[in-house]
């Protein structure tokens, strides 16, 4: 079938568009994206994967002492094949494990999610009692797969004096 002489740019710009609209959906949506949300007290942080590039692979959060913290961290596999990993996240303070937080093997589908969750008592962490005031304990979270490794500086600092306390 021959192509009429006045279509062709045409058809060569249709289909410079379809490479394009392509080219954007494989580039920018395709791919392992990981989520990590932190919610303390009644304020949740949430942290995507742009947020550890752009940090350089670290990013910062904290609570008082004595609160929970709850951790979660969402896996999307937005790939054609399954992803098949061996995730560990763990709890460091000055370049000492302190603990293991989860251990655990996923098994993702293709286009679709995981989801961990744990729980941090900080006041299980420093039994000693309230850090000083000018000074919060850090500690840093470790998320290590066999592809990535995410770290969150997390600082536990003292709470605010209360109002009765200046009387």
């Amino acid at each position: 079938m021959v192509i009429e002489r006045r279509f062709r740019y045409l058809y060569l710009a249709l289909a410079c568009f379809v490479g394009l609209v392509t080219t954007y959906f494989v580039d920018g949506y395709m791919g392992i994206y990981d989520t990590l949300y932190i919610t303390t007290g009644e304020q949740e942080q949430k942290i995507e994967l742009y947020h550890w590039l752009k940090g350089g692979g670290a990013w910062t959060g904290g609570t008082e002492w004595g609160k929970k913290a709850f951790f979660s961290y969402e896996i999307d596999n937005r790939e054609f094949l399954s992803l098949s990993t061996d995730i560990e996240i763990s709890l460091w303070h000055n370049q000492e494990k302190v603990r293991d937080l989860v251990s655990q093997h996923l098994e993702i589908a293709p286009f679709n999610a995981a989801k961990l969750e744990w729980l941090l008592d900080t006041s299980e962490l420093e039994p000693g009692g309230t850090p000083p005031l000018i000074q919060p304990y850090k500690y840093s979270v470790v998320v290590k797969s066999d592809k990535m490794e995410r770290e969150l500086n997390f600082y536990i600092y003292t709470p605010p004096p209360s109002v009765q306390e200046f009387g």
